[in-house]
């Protein structure tokens, strides 16, 4: 799939090529009937097992009304094409944002804050993301963020799945331990949100491997370095709040996003105070 630029879906005029990412691309458009830049991410009907997860996408964000997860305007059909309007959000992205330093643990509090009252929201309506990552936040400016990519989500219930044999589903650096043999939980969220908050406190990410398998071996069998001793500024209290949240066993982790981000912006407000568990 290429040269799409300069052609029109339905009402919407392709002017240039944003990205691509596994069997998708998205392009900057022009909106002719709002007279406004949007989103567009495009999928072509001959990718049969993606098309299923590019509708449940477009299933997921209708029932996600909230003001930090990225909406969805429009969703048609052009043959062969499949498309998905979104706002067009010109800031970049989360993972831009930590290409050079971590955040300083107040910016960390504030978009841990957004991050997780919208997982929270999806869970809350029934729908576990799956692939919570640097990548899929995407910013408005350096202090609002919107939760994005709904592709690999799925229904509390079950609902319709979409696996790939051989393969991990899913970004590995991100997954939980309990994914190896379970199906993805709230929980499994929640440990990639606790990823998410490892990554922002200390620029780095707690496990990295020359393959996917070889990441996700040691999200099954390392413990991460504890994030003081790659960012001293990181205190006590919060870094026992991101250990918790990485802790192997689901049992033991916080059982929210809101409770998650509490417990930080806690930590935050008394830096020294070790909570025994």
């Amino acid at each position: 799939m290429s040269g799409l630029a300069g052609t029109s879906l339905g009402r919407y005029y392709l002017k240039e090529r944003l990205g691509r990412g596994g069997m998708s691309e998205v392009y900057l458009a022009w909106d002719e009937q709002m007279q406004r830049e949007v989103a567009i991410k495009v999928v072509s009907s001959t990718h049969i097992d993606y098309i299923e997860r590019f509708h449940r996408e477009a299933e997921a964000i209708s029932h996600l009304h909230h003001a930090h997860i990225l909406p969805a305007l429009d969703y048609g059909e052009q043959e062969p094409w499949h498309y998905l309007v979104m706002p067009y959000i010109e800031h970049g992205t989360l993972r831009d944002l930590l290409i050079n330093d971590p955040l300083t643990l107040e910016e960390t509090g504030a978009l841990l804050e957004q991050i997780a009252e919208a997982l929270q929201f999806a869970h809350n309506q029934g729908i576990i993301h799956r692939d919570i990552k640097p990548s899929n936040i995407l910013m408005r400016d350096d202090h609002y963020v919107y939760l994005a990519d709904f592709g690999l989500a799925k229904t509390l219930e079950g609902g319709s799945t979409v696996t790939q044999t051989g393969n991990l589903l899913g970004t590995p650096e991100y997954m939980a331990p309990e994914l190896a043999d379970g199906p993805a939980t709230t929980s499994s969220d929640l440990y990639a949100l606790g990823i998410l908050l490892y990554q922002m406190v200390t620029g780095q990410l707690p496990f990295s491997g020359e393959t996917p398998v070889a990441v996700y071996w040691k999200q099954l069998q390392d413990m991460p370095t504890r994030p003081s001793h790659i960012n001293p500024d990181v205190p006590p209290a919060i870094e026992q709040v991101i250990m918790k949240a990485l802790d192997k066993k689901p049992q033991r982790r916080y059982q929210s996003a809101k409770e998650l981000a509490e417990a930080y912006i806690n930590a935050l407000t008394f830096p020294n105070e070790v909570v025994k568990e």
